[in-house]
């Protein structure tokens, strides 16, 4: 029996969204990744912004952003966005969600992000 052909898609983007999250030294289990159309990524953050919890986003038409966790029914409002390249390599999103995260910081009370020191 083949598997079926999105199964190689759908597993590619997870172990792509698995990887950055290992990244930002997140667990797997706080990552998820759907593989359709569109195709979309989230991966949940330990940090905060104004005392509320940050998340990171990808969709395959927009690329990847860093936004506050939405209350409720709200849209996520977005701190920064990465639109190209719209699938970059593992290192780089996390490089500039560890960036943003940093400037972030700097900007609002109630953060309690650390800059990662590696």
């Amino acid at each position: 029996m083949k598997p079926d052909p999105g199964h190689v898609e759908a597993t590619a983007l997870r172990d792509y969204v698995e990887c950055v999250a290992e990244l930002l030294r997140v667990e797997p289990a706080a990552s998820w990744s759907e593989c359709g159309s569109p195709s979309t990524a989230y991966i949940a953050l330990a940090a905060r912004y104004a005392g509320r919890f940050l998340m990171v986003q990808w969709t395959d038409g927009r690329g990847w952003c860093l936004a506050v966790e939405p209350d409720g029914a709200e849209a996520p409002a977005v701190l920064a966005r990465w639109p190209e390249p719209v699938r970059p390599p593992p290192a780089l999103v996390a490089r500039r969600v560890h960036e943003a995260l940093t400037e972030a910081a700097s900007h609002a009370k109630g953060s309690t992000h650390e800059p990662d020191r590696r």
